[in-house]
């Protein structure tokens, strides 16, 4: 083979080979950074070693000198971060320290770098047209747990029994949605049983903080093709009828 075109080749070989190490570099220094890890509380320096250190003791916000009510404590930053600071996050850094001395202003910016984090991703997915309610319940759920540790969740959004029903209607509005031509017998069966893993051993208080309307918007749910053909007349004891039938089946 002639000399020239030996080098020919090994210049080409060699521009390859610098062009898939450039592509790897801008890949690392630019694209990689855009894609987020939920974990992270934010890109924010002066959060992440305390927030990192919240990983294995969260404990300390139920500590002495700490907001007993956390969630409205993060709320009542958030707004005056907004309207009170113009969104000027130095100025929620400054506040926090200034008010909370020692280790508990860094620990209360941390979690509330993490809480603005968690809403403006959940923001994201409440706004997206192609999901349905139940579908954005369970990202913002997912993305809750991937977040928050267990004990900070609990203490940002405690458990209340108002929670399930939202949850499990949302749940069936969105099987009657995907499956319209279902039958009634096999959408009631779907919702007993969804009905049953979220209430459990707590459905007695859960029940008491049902909506008065909750089971007839799941009786028009669950018989809206059968209701669609009656009069007004029928319509209304049909209604009453299987809302009584809804009591029984899942109290029995």
């Amino acid at each position: 083979m002639p000399v020239i075109k030996k080098k020919t080749i090994t210049f080409l070989f060699i521009l390859i080979l610098l062009s898939l190490f450039l592509s790897g570099l801008v890949y690392i220094l630019f694209l990689k950074k855009s894609i987020e890890n939920p974990k992270q509380s934010s890109y924010d320096s002066r959060s992440e070693v305390y927030w990192q250190r919240l990983q294995n003791r969260p404990e300390v916000l139920i500590g002495p000198g700490y907001p007993q009510d956390l969630r409205d404590f993060l709320e009542t930053m958030r707004g005056k971060e907004s309207y009170l600071w113009k969104g000027d996050r130095d100025k929620t850094y400054e506040y926090l320290l200034e008010t909370y001395p020692d280790e508990r202003g860094h620990v209360l910016y941390a979690v509330y770098v993490a809480f603005m984090n968690w809403k403006e991703k959940s923001l994201v997915v409440e706004q997206k047209e192609d999901l349905t309610s139940f579908e954005k319940l369970t990202a913002v759920n997912r993305l809750t747990e991937e977040i928050f540790p267990l004990m900070i969740r609990n203490l940002i959004f405690p458990k209340h029994p108002t929670s399930p029903p939202v949850l499990l209607l949302s749940f069936l509005d969105d099987y009657v949605q995907k499956n319209p031509y279902s039958y009634s017998r096999e959408r009631k069966r779907i919702f007993l049983k969804k009905k049953w893993e979220l209430y459990q051993n707590e459905k007695w208080e859960i029940q008491s903080w049902e909506s008065p309307m909750f089971l007839r918007q799941v009786v028009e749910l669950i018989y809206s093709r059968e209701i669609l053909e009656m009069s007004e007349e029928e319509k209304t004891s049909y209604r009453n009828a299987k809302l009584e039938e809804l009591k029984a089946d899942f109290w029995n």
